[in-house]
């Protein structure tokens, strides 16, 4: 008895034994699980930063004797069809250009002009990352070789002479007058440099070919995001646009126009609203996170607008004078004077003779009353030194 009691239990611990080994296990395949999410969490998500880093690396590697342009321009092509955010491409170039290899930062400098010349939002990007900083240290760096000093004056100059261009990021134009306030020289402008900002755009035959094809593989590349990828993106619309709020309606307008944090606050909106757009796109009978996608796009897009409106030049206008009724002067003799003053009975010799209606009216009402007309009055008192005076209890004589 005792004996199948002990074989028993021992059953059961090693049971509870293994069951616990397998329990470990799987929290352990979880927690690695969970923080590998939450590393790619904070690289910048799938496809995210990691990718961009890579081609950004590609393109500046410090074994290459030239820029490699074949990758320049596909880094360009993935940053107009967004294939990749653009804003991890510059942040990975920016990340290269602070390293003291002077070749990787030669090749970042050469790639940041690449981008800029054939991408339209690479200029809001770069400011808005402060890219224009890291140029300055590495000009103001000692250490710095000669070739890649001359390289970021030449960049900083011809960005700060395009104040047409580049008016509504006034952080190039001060940059470089403060390049210029410090004294420092700049080299002279070779044709490359010479050449517009933006690069001209292409022959319609090509450009339309090279959008399809960019679609193609767009279309091709849409991830379908999760429930909870789906949420977490819903969440930084959110956020981006209640802080791009606050922003646009906290701060005077020109303090908000130059501020890099509106700039960056823009720039994160308008990527969520394309997030969100294909959210849109991928929806399909999920009706509660179409809806929810909807109402998120709506909301950015009215952000979004009240930002461009700030934008734009503010035109003054006169204001225009109230418009005058032209209003006839009231002469002193009338109706309205006459009527008041006919109510008030005044002697016959003070009144002036108008003739006319109201001059008969008083006439009448004395001849009711005094049983005698104005004029008979008159008459009365040229007479009354004549005649003995009536007794005063006869105030009244009909």
């Amino acid at each position: 008895m005792s004996d199948n009691l002990m074989e028993k239990v021992s059953a059961f611990g090693e049971k509870l034994k293994i069951e616990g080994v397998e329990i470990g296990k799987k929290m352990t395949a979880g927690m690695n699980s969970m923080s590998f999410k939450m590393k790619e969490l904070f690289q910048g998500g799938v496809g995210g930063s990691n990718q961009a880093d890579k081609f950004v690396e590609e393109a500046t590697s410090e074994t290459l004797d030239q820029p490699d342009w074949a990758t320049n321009l596909e880094i360009c092509d993935m940053i107009n069809s967004e294939r990749i955010n653009s804003v991890d491409f510059i942040r990975g170039i920016k990340k290269r250009i602070v390293l003291k290899n002077p070749r990787v930062q030669y090749l970042s400098l050469v790639l940041l002009e690449t981008c800029v010349k054939n991408c339209e939002k690479a200029f809001s990007e770069v400011a808005a990352e402060r890219v224009l900083d890291e140029m300055v240290k590495l000009i103001d760096d000692p250490q710095t070789v000669v070739n890649n000093r001359n390289k970021a004056l030449i960049l900083i100059e011809a960005w700060g002479e395009s104040a047409n261009e580049l008016r509504y990021l006034p952080v190039y134009e001060e940059t470089y007058k403060s390049l210029k306030s410090r004294g420092i020289r700049f080299p002279g402008r070779d044709d490359e440099s010479l050449a517009p900002i933006f690069t001209p755009a292409r022959t319609v035959a090509e450009s339309e070919v090279i959008s399809t094809r960019s679609q193609e593989v767009h279309e091709q590349q849409v991830p379908m995001l999760s429930a909870e990828q789906t949420k977490e993106e819903f969440n930084v619309a959110r956020n981006s646009i209640e802080l791009l709020s606050t922003v646009l309606s906290s701060s005077p307008q020109q303090d908000v126009l130059q501020d890099d944090l509106t700039t960056t606050l823009f720039q994160q909106c308008h990527q969520s609203q394309l997030t969100v757009q294909r959210i849109i796109e991928t929806a399909g009978d999920n009706e509660a996170v179409l809806f929810e996608a909807l109402n998120i796009n709506d909301e950015i897009q009215k952000v979004l607008s009240k930002y461009e409106e700030l934008k734009k030049p503010s035109v003054s206008h006169a204001e225009a004078e109230p418009a005058m009724i032209p209003v006839a002067v009231e002469p002193d003799e009338s109706p309205r004077l006459s009527k008041e003053d006919s109510l008030i009975r005044k002697s016959a010799g003070s009144r002036i003779p108008r003739g006319g209606e109201n001059d008969d009216m008083m006439d009448d009402l004395d001849e009711m009353i005094f049983g005698r007309k104005s004029g008979a009055t008159s008459e009365a008192g040229q007479d009354g030194n004549k005649k003995p005076s009536q007794p005063k209890d006869d105030l009244i004589s009909f």
